[in-house]
């Protein structure tokens, strides 16, 4: 039996699906994806009706990821082969409208991969073919057809308005619209008579293709109204106000509180539908706004709607739907009245803010999900958080009135006995007293009419220190988190031993938010201050560091099951957030502990590494330790690595894939940390070689840790290079500067190559490295590759002012002859094509610097008195003036870019970790940086501050000296001749 056969990739794939077989079957099943056919093979598995489902549902699964992987490269150039590139487009769709729902929705997903990468200019004939098979009796077929179809097209509607974007909607439309609105009017006509005729089955399906076809209706019209959709607007609404108002038995179970049913999604898809227009189109679709509000309004005020799990997705949208018009001026009296106010707060804000049965058991059985959802300045959308957000939008329609109606309601709740009613009363109470959203940095603002300070005084306070229900713990710590910025520094100290006291209870909900809180108080910084510095120093939380450690510590290791122990990222964040504050005071022996703990949780985790959030927090606080351990004792540096090395070279060695890259960067750190002088670990000597097999290279993820790990090696002691592994060091550098996705590495590892290894070793290879950039900037060069080059460039011509590597003989002749060598006169349309209009073009204050000393560098050498480049000294004059200009402009900004200083020998940036840096990084995506170890741009002048003017123009004035001497001032621009002026006698 051939491997890649029909035969036996139903047996790899029923093999991957046994837990203790998956990763051999695995293994085999990605050995053969390379092979032509395997592919085509693995489509008609997951077409053959004998196979297994389970089997069916695995091939189609593996045939959605290996087109994610192997269909284009980076370069949108085919892997896949071409006769299975020819074959799957033909048959795909042909096979998918025959598949049954669950195996029709992962080919969808895959049809839809394969338009992103090809659609429309290489699968031109895709929307012919989607359109010849729409059916008007067959709507099993259509339903399948309407599946890809918006999975194609709903791409559109996060994309910026663009003419390339407009003209492949007019393509779709030009096609499709027709036909698909008569679809629609079939779709209604077949839905009243199957509700006429009692037939729940041909309902089911007809409504499964009237959602669809109302999420496609919102795809062609999330960039602007096509002109068959406006004339046709009245037609197109009148179907979707029916099936908003629609009530029928015949569809759901009434009796099911949880499953959400077609009909809810649909009416649920109509409102956002709805929404769409209101926001974007609101004066074409002025006549029909009315009377959609009064349905929406009528819907999300109906009991059942309030009461039921199921409907939790159209509560939310309908309520932001009515958020968004009171943003309208001319609804405002809508909402304007006192009726209006307690009819809304009665029948539509306290149903959906009430905590339900189903928010116990998520609060009991679910606590970090209920935590998760609960979290205000998150994604995730709840009834109370969109009641809430509702709430805050009327009270800028009429604030004195809607604060005297709320807070009459949260004055009879707190007057009742019972945790509901209090809960109720805490909430109301939160979204009345903020003003706008509450986001990732709590609350900035506050509704003036209320005091916030005196009614957590007045109501809440007491609960963190007395046996009250954990709900309203819970409550009592969140509001602290939310209103932690009308707080002054003295009332948050005296709140923070009463939140470690919660890291002690039973309850997972109460620790996690006081986890979460002392986090964020932790993180909070003076917004009244320009530099944001930090409220809270190393000083303020000296006497709690240990204790807040300890019990976190004791909490993320109760268990030892990786997938419990991964689930509450909070915790591991905490501990993150209060190694960054407790910085260096942290004595030696509590720092190993530590070290060991996580180095405990890693090897833990390492056997399921389930949520990659909590991945990330465990090696930040590696990093800061390492960051805040280390000092100029070498020492304590050797000692840090004999106790993270094995942990590390474990990882590795078990190619923990989530793990790996993170593990590079550690040990680039620590090997950068090592003080000036000191030898090369043989650890360390020890990873060269297998460092630069090309497995390690090939997980895009690696690349930049690898990276810095090869230069961190070659700065600390390149003699391992001299011989041996300079060609696969090489071979290395070839095949990033090769990608245009880590090209900027393969420019960062050649700059280092010639700083740190001696040109009588390299000299055999120089041509032919010159021609591999030659050649990446003749045939596909970009934008970011160019100015990398430029920059590249520009630091070899910096080299001469930089003491440390000036003994390397690199310099501007270097990069002239680098060049020139292979082809005479190169360097000039190098010089000229690139170096001088990019050399304006950055935008950091470090680029600038570099592009003004580079080009300076080049100026004062013999490089002008040759015949060949007379025709540059002018441009090169102005171009340099311009540079000066920018970087000063710039510099007087004191805007804080990254690398405008230089801290110890460590190549890293000495940041605070804040929020912004720990939201934006992408989790479990191919790379995330370590904020707290981050590696500073290469700086081939650290002498000279970025924003160091005086310094940086001096010697650029100083180098034009010998180009003014030879007299074409009189060829120079009035505002190039008074730069030069201005700058001479500063």
């Amino acid at each position: 039996m051939a491997e890649n056969s029909l035969e036996a990739i139903p047996v790899y794939l029923k093999q991957s699906l046994i837990p203790q077989k998956a990763k051999v079957a695995e293994t085999q099943l990605r050995s053969l994806e390379q092979q032509p056919h395997f592919a085509i093979n693995l489509l008609n598995v997951i077409a053959s009706t004998p196979v297994e489902p389970p089997v069916r549902l695995a091939a189609a699964l593996f045939f959605k990821n290996l087109l994610r992987r192997r269909w284009v490269n980076e370069d949108g150039e085919y892997i896949a082969h071409n006769d299975d590139v020819q074959y799957i487009k033909a048959e795909i769709l042909n096979i998918m409208v025959k598949l049954p729902n669950n195996l029709q929705v992962q080919l969808g997903e895959s049809i839809s991969i394969i338009a992103e990468l090809d659609f429309p200019h290489r699968w031109e004939n895709l929307i012919d073919d989607l359109v010849a098979k729409l059916s008007g009796y067959d709507f099993v077929l259509n339903k399948g057809i309407l599946i890809v179809a918006h999975s194609i097209f709903k791409k559109w509607r996060p994309l910026f308005r663009s003419d390339e974007l407009f003209l492949e909607i007019k393509m779709v439309l030009d096609k499709f619209a027709i036909p698909f609105m008569a679809l629609l009017a079939r779709t209604d006509q077949l839905i009243d008579s199957a509700i006429s005729l009692n037939d729940k089955d041909l309902l089911e399906i007809y409504m499964e293709c009237l959602l669809l076809e109302v999420q496609i209706y919102y795809d062609f019209n999330c960039q602007d109204i096509p002109e068959l959709f406006e004339n046709n607007m009245k037609e197109g609404f009148s179907v979707m106000h029916k099936y908003l108002n629609l009530q029928t038995t015949l569809v759901g179970d009434a009796d099911d509180e949880e499953a959400v049913d077609v009909l809810i999604k649909t009416k649920t898809a109509i409102i956002k539908l709805v929404s769409l227009y209101v926001t974007r189109y609101a004066e074409e679709f002025d006549w029909f706004v009315q009377t959609f509000i009064t349905s929406v309004w009528q819907l999300v005020s109906v009991e059942y709607i309030s009461g039921q799990q199921k409907y939790d997705l159209l509560a939310v949208t309908a309520l932001n739907f009515l958020s968004s018009i009171t943003h309208i001026h001319k609804y405002n009296n809508l909402f304007d009245s006192e009726h209006a106010i307690s009819e809304i707060i009665e029948k539509i804000i306290l149903p959906n803010i009430s905590f339900r049965e189903t928010d116990k058991e998520g609060f009991e059985d679910e606590p970090i999900s209920y935590v998760r959802a609960d979290l205000e300045g998150t994604d995730f959308e709840s009834r109370r958080k969109s009641s809430a957000d509702f709430l805050r939008e009327l009270k800028e329609v009429n604030t004195a009135l809607l604060t005297n109606s709320v807070m009459s309601y949260v004055n009879q709740f707190l007057a009742q006995s019972d945790w509901e009613n209090k809960d109720k009363a805490i909430y109301l109470f939160s979204s009345l007293a903020a003003k706008g959203l509450v986001t990732n940095i709590g609350v900035t603002s506050t509704n003036m009419l209320v005091d916030v300070v005196q009614f957590f005084t007045d109501n809440i306070a007491s609960y963190l220190v007395s046996d009250a229900n954990p709900i309203l713990k819970a409550d009592a710590i969140k509001f602290i988190l939310t209103f932690r910025n009308q707080l002054t520094k003295e009332q948050l100290l005296v709140t923070i031993p009463l939140l470690i006291n919660h890291l002690h209870v039973s309850n997972p909900v109460v620790y996690t938010y006081a986890a979460i809180t002392i986090d964020k108080l932790l993180s909070m910084t003076d917004l009244s201050n320009p530099a944001h510095t930090s409220v809270f120093d190393k000083q303020d939380i000296r006497t709690y560091v240990n204790d807040m450690l300890s019990s976190l510590f004791s909490l993320i290791l109760s268990t030892s099951v990786p997938e419990k122990l991964s689930e509450n990222e909070f915790l591991i964040k905490c501990v993150m957030r209060v190694l960054n504050t407790a910085e260096d005071s942290i004595d030696a022996l509590s720092s190993e502990t530590i070290i060991k703990q996580l180095l405990e949780i890693l090897s833990v985790i390492a056997k399921n590494p389930a949520n990659p959030r909590f991945t990330h927090y465990v090696f930040e606080s590696l990093g800061l330790l390492a960051k805040f351990c280390s000092g100029p004792d070498p020492s304590v540096v050797a000692s840090l690595i004999q106790l993270v090395m094995p942990s590390l070279l474990q990882i590795l060695s078990k190619d923990v894939q989530e793990f790996v890259p993170y593990s590079f960067q550690l040990l680039s750190y620590l090997l950068e940390s090592l003080p000036v002088g000191s030898s090369l670990p043989e650890q360390y000597v020890a990873l060269i070689r297998p460092l630069m097999l090309p497995v390690v290279w090939e997980y895009r993820g690696n690349v930049p840790g690898v990276t810095r790990l090869l230069i961190a090696i070659m700065e600390r002691d390149a003699s391992p290079f001299y011989e041996t592994e300079l060609a696969p060091l090489l071979g290395v550098f070839q095949k990033l500067i090769a990608s245009r996705t880590n090209d900027t590495y393969g420019f960062d590892l050649l700059l280092s190559i010639f700083l740190n290894i001696p040109q009588a070793n390299l000299s055999s290879y120089m041509s032919q490295i010159a021609i591999l950039l030659l050649t990446r900037l003749k045939n596909s060069r970009t934008d970011k590759f160019i100015k990398k080059f430029v920059s590249f460039l520009m630091s070899l011509c910096c080299i001469p002012i930089n003491e440390k590597y000036k003994s390397t003989g690199i310099n501007s002749e270097f990069a002239l002859k680098f060049f020139d060598t292979v082809q005479p006169g190169v360097f000039h349309q190098i010089f000229k094509s690139f170096i001088l209009p990019t050399s304006s073009t950055y935008v950091s204050l470090q680029d600038k610097k570099i592009a003004c000393l580079g080009l300076a560098q080049l100026a004062s050498t013999q490089l002008f008195c040759r015949d060949e480049y007379t025709d540059l000294v002018v441009p090169t004059v102005e171009q340099l003036c311009t540079n000066l200009k920018n970087l000063k402009g710039l510099a007087s900004k004191s805007l804080n870019v990254v690398g405008n200083t230089t801290t110890g020998d460590a190549n890293t940036v000495t940041v605070a970790i804040n929020e912004l840096d720990l939201e934006s990084a992408a989790y479990g995506s191919n790379f995330s940086k370590l904020i707290s170890i981050l590696l500073k741009p290469f700086d081939p002048v650290p002498q000279i501050g970025n924003d160091d003017i005086r310094a940086v123009s001096t010697i650029t004035i100083s180098s034009l000296a010998p180009l003014l001497a030879l007299g074409l001032e009189s060829q120079l621009s009035p505002i190039t001749q008074a730069t030069i002026s201005d700058f001479a006698s500063s």
